[in-house]
Order: C-alpha cells, then structure tokens, then sequence
C-alpha cells in the first residue's frame, strides 16, 4: 500500500476529518529526524495516561478496548517517528494541561471516576476547539504536498493535543489486530469487486 492510499484510508475512517500533522506523517512515512533533536519518549506515568485515555475513548466492552489493542504504546511511537519535534512537545503540554484538570476534579486522571474522565475529555476537547481557531492565523499545511506553506510566519502550526489524541487512537485501534479483526468484518481473502452489496441489520464496517 502507498501513503497516498493509506491517508485515504485514514480518511474515510476519521470521516474526512485528519490534522494537518497526521497528513504530513502520512505522506513522509517514518523518514529518520534531524540526529541534533531529542527522541520523543513518555514518562512511565505519561505512557500510563495516554493508555487511560485512550481507553476511555474506545472502552472495552463486549470487544477489548484501546489498552487491549495497544493504542497506548502506538500513539508514543508514532510521536516519535512520524511527527515533529513541534508537535511532540504540543503533546506533552497537552497531558499536563489534562492532569491539571483532573486534580480540580480530586486527583490524577487515572484515579478519577468513569463520569469525571469523561468530564475531563469534553474540557479538552472544547479547548482544543478553541486552540484550533487561534491555529488558523499560523502556518498552513498543503494537503497535495504535505509541506509547509510559506506565508512568512516563523511559528509552526501543530494540532490541538485533545484531537492529535484522538485521531491516533482511532488510527491505531481500527488498524490493529483487534480492532480490524473483532470490532470490524475483517476479510483475510478477498474475492472480487462488488460496487454494491447487501448489508445485513447489524453488519460490522468492514476493515480497510
């Protein structure tokens, strides 16, 4: 598969909707960063987080959830590989942001109730919304080129922690062993094209 064929992938399954950040990554692949900066990695604690997170996001219930699937450890590598030292360090920003958010509910993230996790998410992601449009007067990405557009601007536009979060989840999840073969009808032997087919009441999505 080409990267052009997976961010159509990754497309369809956000519903159109993917960051600039993960279109670049996308489109670049894992190409090695410059040796003078600094990998990305997560504390045990962060890596922790991230896991809970993304769990709430995609919960375990009558299919295992995003820590089953190893969302956690993926959303650290592609941190790392994929996207920019920028963006990495937006990530981290936006883990304390939540955690100080937590604390005025009564403690750390992974400490608090279903409810308030919940509650903690809907803040970051109204926050994230916010950031967003403060983001548009930044850098834009090219979606053809995946490369930045000079506009003169010295800041680099990077994506709101809430949605880098979530899009990677979903990423990972729905393109691990779990999610394509237990959340999704996963066909291991494709036979011919067919445009248009029946769906039964219930019938999965199918994996891409």
């Amino acid at each position: 598969m080409n990267r052009r064929e997976a961010l159509n992938r990754v497309a369809i399954l956000m519903g159109g909707a993917v960051s600039a950040p993960t279109i670049m990554a996308l489109m670049e692949g894992c190409t090695p960063k410059d040796t003078a900066s600094t990998p990305f990695n997560l504390s045990a604690d962060y890596q922790s987080l991230v896991a809970e997170i993304a769990e709430v996001i995609i919960p375990t219930t009558d299919t295992p959830g995003a820590k089953e699937a190893g969302v956690g450890p993926f959303i650290e590598t592609m941190l790392r590989d994929c996207y920019s030292d920028a963006q990495g360090e937006h990530f981290k920003k936006g883990l304390e942001a939540l955690e100080s958010k937590s604390k005025e509910l009564g403690g750390s993230f992974v400490s608090l109730s279903n409810e308030q996790k919940t509650e903690v998410l809907k803040a970051m992601e109204a926050a994230a919304s916010t950031e967003k449009e403060e983001a548009k007067k930044v850098k834009e990405i090219d979606p053809e080129t995946g490369k930045v557009k000079d506009d003169g601007k010295s800041a680099e536009k990077v994506t709101p922690f809430f949605n880098i979060m979530k899009e990677l989840t979903l990423f990972g999840y729905f393109t691990s062993e779990i999610g394509a073969t237990q959340e999704l009808d996963y066909v291991p032997i494709p036979g011919r094209y067919e445009g248009c087919i029946p769906l039964k009441e219930g019938q999965k999505a199918y994996a891409l």
